[in-house]
């Protein structure tokens, strides 16, 4: 996904007001002596009054004007150009010490992604006076049109929308070329990461269905329970979504590459699976989750390849989560429900990935999914909670990335404080929603706290994956998400924390400013 092309709320730009010039010496009245006639001195008086009229007169017509004005501007929103591409958003990680049983048991509704608790951290929750927001890189700028969406925002008749310029930062520019090999060594991958991802996309490649789709659960299909630890979780289009995205991430589309049959194959799966409603393109098969990620896959490929034929399912797919949308600005499980920030993180990459390829996304959908964030922060939005202000580490890792995305300057000292935060969190040894959304972060922030985290991250992942066998290439962790979307669901997100190098381009590095990227 270049700077879901939305950036930081779309608030309107005022003009500066003026301030009121002196009056030209040549404009004023002539002074009035101490002596002279009667007759000069109502000559005086009566050029006096003339003047006074005339100016009072220049002066209300100034005023009428200048006022409606500021009317008309008030109704309009000024944006600011748009960035590119917003990165794979992933779920949370529950707080230290936090068992199983302590999680929301609601059936996990896509990618093995479950809900985590916020009580563990609730008495560490620093309260700090909000800062105001500062300027940085836009994620989203205007363009034409909108359709009503479930937020109960009105936008039949909406003119602002949100669609890519162009712009590079945090895109998919670094996923293929001459430039792959650079940001490869820049940020810290070595031979041995790409071999890992190679092996990932092999055993991805090798677990697709011959209708084109992924299943979470293997006990069925071409692995016909080879492997062990199978997922529990139904959506066949959140599993297709996910395994197609490592493969866009190294590069791959259905029109060329190693795998572009494989990929040809999975779009193929989403837009056949993808039903038509009045509201479009319906992917859940039961959840947003479905919907964010096959919705993210549609908009990645669309925006890699510019096929047109690619173009209206995408947009549909987009059209649907801005439907979905509850009133306070979040998605959750399914549509119009109070939001959470584990599936709020979802849809915002696929309308950041929207944007990146061009589509529409109306402005009115980002304020409002910025207004969500507001709700869960905490130290002034250094910290993010699930549902609540309880800050946790995977919640804080998927609201720190959106706000880079929506426009948060790199020094701006909250971001540092949740940098921090994460450092001192670690990378986790089993829960890779986490790891992903955290690796993100501390790739694009950068500084010396990124080369120990990417460092202990990549050595794990790479001394982790299965070595042999029928596994081979593959990951799995124990932890209480990964069991619902097992085998499949893991290795799709380890292999794209090893692109993390190339897979969006970074948003804060000088030579992406300097670039105009």
């Amino acid at each position: 996904m270049s700077p879901l092309p939305v950036a930081k709320p779309l608030d309107p730009q005022r003009p500066a007001g003026g301030v009121q010039r002196a009056a030209d010496p040549a404009t004023l009245p002539p002074a009035v002596g101490i002596a002279g006639d009667a007759e000069d001195a109502s000559h005086l008086a009566v050029e006096h009054i003339r003047w006074t009229m005339r100016e009072t007169a220049s002066f209300l017509v100034s005023l009428v004007l200048h006022v409606a004005l500021l009317l008309i501007l008030s109704l309009l929103i000024v944006y600011s150009p748009p960035a590119d591409e917003l990165s794979l958003i992933v779920n949370t990680r529950p707080s230290e010490g936090l068992g199983a049983e302590q999680l929301d048991a609601s059936p996990l509704r896509a990618a093995g992604i479950g809900d985590s608790s916020e009580g563990a951290d609730a008495a560490r929750i620093e309260m700090e006076p909000a800062l105001s927001l500062p300027t940085g890189p836009i994620l989203f700028g205007p363009t034409e049109s909108a359709r009503s969406a479930g937020s109960g925002l009105d936008l039949a008749d909406a003119s602002l929308v949100v669609r890519g310029s162009g712009s590079r930062g945090g895109g998919f520019e670094g996923r293929r070329g001459d430039g792959k090999g650079r940001l490869i060594e820049g940020g810290g991958g070595t031979p041995a990461s790409e071999n890992a991802v190679a092996l990932g996309l092999a055993w991805l490649a090798a677990h697709q269905w011959p209708d084109g789709g992924w299943r979470f659960d293997l006990s069925q299909g071409p692995c016909g329970n080879q492997c062990q630890n199978s997922g529990t979780e139904s959506s066949t289009t959140g599993a297709t979504g996910l395994a197609l995205l490592p493969f866009l991430g190294a590069g791959q589309t259905h029109l060329e590459g190693e795998y572009r049959d494989v990929v040809n194959a999975g779009i193929y799966y989403l837009k056949a699976h993808a039903v038509t409603t009045s509201h479009g393109a319906d992917l859940q098969e039961g959840t947003m989750y479905a919907q964010g990620i096959a919705a993210t896959a549609l908009c990645e490929v669309y925006a890699m390849t510019e096929d047109e034929s690619l173009r209206q399912t995408a947009q549909h797919a987009i059209d649907f989560i801005c439907w979905a949308q509850h009133s306070a600005g979040g998605w959750r499980y399914y549509p119009s429900q109070p939001g959470d920030t584990t599936v709020f993180g979802w849809q915002m990459m696929a309308l950041k990935s929207a944007t990146m390829a061009g589509l529409d996304v109306p402005s009115p959908v980002v304020m409002l999914a910025e207004r969500f964030l507001d709700s869960v922060e905490s130290g002034g939005g250094a910290y993010y909670g699930y549902i609540t202000r309880a800050r946790s580490p995977g919640p804080t890792a998927i609201g720190l990335l959106i706000r880079m995305y929506t426009g948060w300057d790199h020094y701006d000292p909250r971001l540092r404080r949740g940098v921090m935060y994460l450092v001192r969190e670690g990378p986790s040894k089993t829960d890779m929603y986490f790891n992903y959304y955290a690796t993100q972060v501390m790739h694009h922030y950068g500084g010396p706290q990124w080369h120990p985290w990417n460092e202990e991250m990549r050595d794990y992942l790479i001394r982790t994956q299965a070595p042999t066998g029928h596994e081979r290439g593959s990951w799995f962790f124990a932890d209480p998400h990964g069991a619902k979307g097992g085998r499949l669901y893991t290795t799709a997100m380890c292999t794209m924390i090893l692109e993390v190098y190339y897979r969006h381009m970074p948003l804060y590095e000088s030579k992406v400013v300097d670039d105009g990227l």
